[in-house]
């Protein structure tokens, strides 16, 4: 009884230690399953990342960008190993839409990239001196074009300039001694224009220019021109000028407030712009865009000098709205702002 009672205490020991080791195994197997599992699903996270796919990006002609561009959402990702595929006809500098295939582990994803033109060519103009009855022509009063594609600017006479009242103006022909303001207007091929302002002076034959005030202090006054609505003068303080309307320093009539489609074209360019620099930032939200014209008049009040351009975008989440940017544009195109929450370009 005694020998039966010691074989079967150490035999269930041993069988209980058994099952212990075996337990005891098992759960370290587990635990190195769970750390190896774990490993290689954080070294699939690292290689394969997560990305989310734009279904389309907006650039400028000819602007640099990154692969980064086509991704909202960028994580653990080797985009060394993402393949961007363009079309045959692809070209940087033609505006256009481009069906755009990405390659993420050999798995083909769509979107598209779109290539706007809205920017003006950079002009620079100078007065021209000729004689009685020579000719001339737009280009005569360049110094120098530059436009974003990198194509040669299309440069002529303003066509739509106008005068006080608002009749057209044609700027070819002049041929009696005198100074006359000249608009010049440089173009792409999108039809940007850019528009400005200089001097044709015609002087009789062995006359020549007078030299400048400070060579010349006994010279007479420069002529004041005389307005029928008014000089070109106007509260800087208050506005800032998107598209200057006045020729030969005088204001145009009040009636001339709608007419005028220049306008409307740099709202619709500025409005591209806004929106197409925006996508960049991946703001989450509704986005809301304001436009707000406003026609500056002269001190007087009797005539109209141009108009004033403010974009105010902003991004809706809830009920709340986030002003991203609030800025108005000068005549040169350029942003000035008063709330620029992410750097935007000027």
């Amino acid at each position: 009884m005694a020998k039966k009672f010691f074989y079967d205490k150490v035999h269930n020991t041993k069988k209980t230690i058994t099952n212990l080791i075996i337990i005891g195994v098992c759960v370290i197997g587990i635990i190195i399953c769970f750390i190896l599992t774990s490993h290689f699903q954080a070294e699939r996270k690292k290689n394969n990342g997560e990305l989310s796919i734009k279904s389309e990006v907006t650039i400028e002609v000819n602007e640099e960008y990154s692969k980064e561009l086509f991704f909202s959402k960028i994580e653990n990702t080797n985009l060394d190993k993402v393949e961007i595929k363009y079309p045959d006809n692809f070209d940087k500098s033609l505006p256009g839409e481009y069906p755009i295939t990405i390659t993420i582990n050999k798995k083909d994803y769509e979107t598209k990239l779109i290539i706007v033109d809205t920017t003006k060519p950079e002009l620079v103009l100078k007065d021209l001196v000729i004689k009685e009855k020579a000719k001339y022509s737009a280009n005569d009063f360049v110094v120098s074009c530059v436009d974003n594609s990198g194509k040669a600017c299309v440069i002529d006479f303003y066509q739509d300039a106008i005068d006080e009242d608002g009749n057209k103006i044609v700027y070819t022909g002049y041929e009696k001694t005198g100074t006359y303001s000249i608009k010049i207007a440089a173009s792409d091929a999108t039809g940007n224009q850019n528009i400005l302002e200089t001097n044709l002076i015609i002087e009789k034959e062995g006359e020549n220019t007078v030299p400048p005030e400070s060579e010349n202090p006994d010279k007479d006054p420069v002529e004041v021109p005389v307005c029928k609505y008014g000089d070109n003068s106007y509260d800087q303080d208050e506005y800032i000028l998107a598209l200057d309307v006045t020729t030969g320093g005088c204001a145009i009539s009040l009636d001339l407030y709608y007419d005028n489609k220049e306008i409307e074209k740099i709202m619709d360019n500025e409005q591209t712009r806004i929106i197409k620099d925006a996508q960049k930032l991946n703001l989450t939200g509704i986005p809301h865009l304001e436009r707000k014209l406003v026609a500056i008049t002269n001190y007087s009040g009797k005539g109209i000098i141009g108009y004033e351009l403010r974009m105010i975008y902003k991004v809706k989440n809830g009920e709340a709205f986030d002003i991203i940017a609030d800025y108005k544009l000068n005549t040169e195109g350029k942003r000035i702002f008063t709330i620029n929450k992410y750097n935007l370009s000027a």
